[in-house]
């Protein structure tokens, strides 16, 4: 009777290739289909481009989009808060006016943004 190899004893499945046993290893990849939103794209698109070794290192661990989803719920929820504080501190004069309101909403978003792709997005992670 022969000894057990070291991957039959780990249970790793092996095939036999002229004599010689390979180990049939995989390694698990991302769902690329799933998602990750408007900021966690924008923040793919600026570690891959400002930061390729831990971009590099976050694909290979299988952590890109997982990290990717968590950058983007940090900024919607960083967008939302700073709009509602803005938006507190700068009511209409007029408050019936339809094109005031558009107004401050529009600027409350711009800057929000702003301030999200600079404290999230574009921030080392």
């Amino acid at each position: 009777m022969r000894n057990e190899t070291l991957f039959e004893r780990l249970g790793i499945e092996y095939q036999e290739v002229e004599d010689i046993f390979y180990p049939l290893l995989s390694v698990e990849t991302e769902d690329l289909s799933q998602s990750v939103g408007k900021y966690g794209d924008i923040w793919i698109g600026y570690l891959k481009e400002k930061c390729p070794c831990r971009y590099q290192t976050l694909v290979r661990l299988g952590m890109l989009r997982t990290k990717a989803m968590a950058v983007n719920e940090e900024a919607y929820e960083l967008l939302e808060m700073t709009e509602a504080v803005w938006l507190r501190n700068h009511k209409p004069k007029n408050s019936n006016s339809f094109l005031e309101q558009y107004g401050l909403r529009v600027k409350a978003r711009v800057l929000a943004e702003e301030m999200v792709l600079q404290e999230i997005v574009y921030r080392f992670h």
